[in-house]
């Protein structure tokens, strides 16, 4: 992408993951170069930065889950490892210029819309207060750690942590190591610690569909022609592209029984029959995150592994018990329960129009015109924001920083101070959506997924596939958001 042109409008970008890259990236190409990233933690990448835990791996196919603009012919596999995708997103960031845009280290604490000035208040973490024209959410779903609602944690007197902040001197070796959650962290290092702990113990609240992954490997000559001609990597994307829509259209999917024969026929590595039968769901595939791997289920034929069906209900000092009453003892404890994937941009206050709070607003569950911007909060954009979740999120983000800069360009055509999406038009969109999500039958099943709010209503998929949200982000809806006109700001 090439610099065209300069800007004056002022934009925050508040996360330096995935995102907040991309934005960054679509940002410059259109000139708006007066933009800072604010990014919490000491190094960009999001997710791929804070999440270290062993096994750690993409699960959409490397050819897909790059941005458009940044082909990489260096991948070492269909799947690759986090330390691949960590340094794919930092080396795109540097060819792009954006490293100087970002300010480490410093998060955001509040954002304020001051009505009088017309713009963005933004307190940071290290106490200084900052004004912006324009704000973006690039906080993505997997931020705040979700630990296990059980008593004792703080009485434990081994080492206690959660995979998503996996210490860098975690030591397993001949341990006895508690697992607690078997979802999409868990299966992924649960194979990987299962080799060095004395006794691994694994808790099983309910099971999970676990798909096997087709792996193909990237060797030197490979990469040397992908590196020579660019169409091997452009073919190689479309047809990955083709492949994940025709499949993650989740409206018109009716294939869940055919997942969950391959599902049994992979849970068949397991030699014991009574193990095999509490790792099979009861449940249908896809009414939880599908996951993939073809390491899991093979642990279980272990000496060193056991499997305890049951959720925990009490941590003590020396172990955890679990729901029938039996303690069992650990040096360490590791929680695989995810994240709060419900609160994005509102894991901050933030305060719009009059003072009006955001989690009020999204008292009933987040929710935002094309997951994009929610009425009240004016020039507050949001990436990877309320049910956006779905295929490639790299692809979505591209779409979602596309749409931002269209915004941006039109509001200074016509010299636009700032923009609120109409509230009648987020309540229609949002009703619309709710009816294709009720139209999703594996997501009605009754399991306990991550998907929905504690009032019951899906707050982060997207019922369709990619082509369909690309269509939806790319029509002219300028008349859908009320304008308060004033000076150009470019």
């Amino acid at each position: 992408m090439t610099l065209s042109g300069k800007h004056k409008r002022r934009i925050a970008i508040i996360g330096g993951g995935p995102g907040g890259i991309c934005q960054a990236i679509t940002l410059r190409a259109a000139g708006y170069d007066n933009l800072t990233i604010y990014e919490l933690s000491d190094g960009i990448g999001g997710t791929w930065h804070r999440n270290r835990y062993p096994g750690l791996e993409c699960d959409i196919t490397s050819d897909l889950y790059t941005f458009t603009f940044a082909p990489n012919p260096d991948w070492s596999n269909s799947y690759p490892p986090q330390p691949e995708i960590l340094a794919y997103m930092q080396k795109t960031a540097r060819d792009h210029d954006i490293d100087r845009h970002v300010r480490l280290n410093t998060g955001v604490a509040g954002a304020r819309w001051d009505d009088a000035a017309q713009e963005w208040e933004l307190t940071l973490s290290t106490g200084e207060i900052a004004r912006f024209d324009v704000i973006i959410g690039a906080v993505g779903m997997f931020g705040p750690l979700q630990w296990p609602d059980v008593p004792g944690r703080e009485d434990f007197k081994g080492t206690l942590f959660h995979s998503g902040a996996w210490p860098a001197d975690a030591d397993l070796t001949g341990k006895t190591v508690s697992v607690i959650g078997t979802a999409a962290s868990a299966v992924q290092f649960i194979p990987k610690i299962a080799q060095i702990a004395g006794k691994l113990q694994i808790f099983q609240r309910s099971p999970h569909w676990v798909l096997p992954k087709v792996i193909e490997h990237f060797d030197d000559a490979e990469k040397a022609r992908r590196h020579v001609d660019p169409k091997i990597l452009a073919d190689a994307r479309e047809v990955a592209y083709e492949q994940l829509d025709a499949f993650a259209n989740w409206g018109s999917f009716d294939d869940a029984e055919q997942f969950e024969e391959w599902g049994r026929q992979h849970i068949a590595v397991v030699n014991d029959p009574k193990l095999r039968e509490v790792l099979t769901p009861k449940t249908s595939w896809g009414c939880t995150r599908p996951l993939l791997s073809n390491e899991y289920y093979p642990v279980f034929n272990r000496d060193n592994v056991e499997l305890i069906p049951h959720g925990v209900t009490r941590i003590t000092p020396t172990g955890l018990v679990d729901a029938t009453g039996v303690e069992r003892s650990s040096d360490v404890i590791v929680c695989a329960t995810g994240f709060a994937v419900d609160r994005f941009i509102s894991v901050f206050p933030v305060h719009g129009l009059g003072g009006g709070s955001l989690d009020e607003a999204w008292r009933e569950g987040a929710q935002a015109y094309l997951g994009i911007t929610t009425s009240g909060f004016p020039n507050m954009f949001m990436l990877y924001g309320p049910n956006t979740n779905n295929n490639s999120i790299l692809w979505m983000l591209e779409c979602q920083s596309n749409y931002v800069v269209r915004q941006l360009q039109r509001m200074d055509a016509e010299a636009v101070k700032w923009i609120d999406i109409k509230p009648d038009v987020m309540d229609a969109y949002n009703r619309k959506l709710a009816g294709e999500i009720a139209e999703v039958k594996i997501w009605a099943a009754g399991c306990h997924n991550y998907y929905s709010n504690p009032s019951g209503r899906v707050v982060t998929q997207y019922p369709h596939n990619m082509t369909v949200y690309r269509d939806v982000t790319s029509v002219d809806d300028w008349q859908a958001y009320r304008v308060e006109r004033g000076a150009a700001a470019s």
